[in-house]
């Protein structure tokens, strides 16, 4: 599963279809969950913002249901560590996910999309563990169309301060006296 299936026409089918096998199934191993949740944080860094939020609202349940798991978030080691995570491989015990961390997720922490930036934010907290499980068929809709307007709901009243300038430069520029605009 690389990041084009997160382009493709039927992404919302795949990821729902993804998402019941991996969330119905409560005893799948560790190796299996962390290789999972890996693979689609690793594509979600470039993959469309729709993709983003259901692939976040995914992980988060799946590491609150498998808390063994909980680790890869959690981990808080000082200076640079290499990522272990083999992404060539197809078997998930030889991915060495449960030696690697979810990485991906600080990054998304400051995605342009602030709603991705929250969620990513928010994973693994003791907040987030108290709240019930997402509902996955919320994430799965989205377009661009969509999330636009959720945007631009929130944004209904935008406050501008506007000053007209006097001149191009600064007062206290060389040139100031030069260039100056129209009354």
């Amino acid at each position: 599963m690389g990041a084009r299936v997160m382009h493709a026409k039927y992404r919302g089918r795949f990821l729902s279809l993804l998402s019941k096998c991996l969330t119905r199934n409560e005893l799948l191993p560790a190796h299996i969950v962390a290789a999972f949740s890996k693979r689609l944080c690793r594509s979600v860094i470039s993959s469309p913002p729709s993709t983003g939020l259901f692939v976040l609202a995914l992980v988060s349940n799946l590491l609150r249901k498998h808390s063994e798991c909980r680790f890869l978030i959690q981990r808080s080691d000082d200076g640079e560590i290499e990522d272990a995570f083999v992404t060539s491989s197809a078997d998930p015990i030889e991915t060495h996910a449960l030696k690697t961390s979810l990485w991906e997720v600080v990054a998304l922490e400051k995605h342009y999309f602030s709603s991705i930036g929250v969620l990513a934010k928010s994973l693994g907290t003791i907040e987030e563990s108290k709240l019930p499980l997402h509902q996955i068929e919320e994430f799965s809709d989205h377009t661009y169309e969509s999330l636009f307007e959720m945007e631009r709901k929130k944004r209904k009243e935008t406050a501008l301060a506007f000053v007209e300038p006097q001149s191009l430069l600064t007062d206290n520029d060389v040139f100031s006296t030069f260039l100056t605009t129209n009354k």
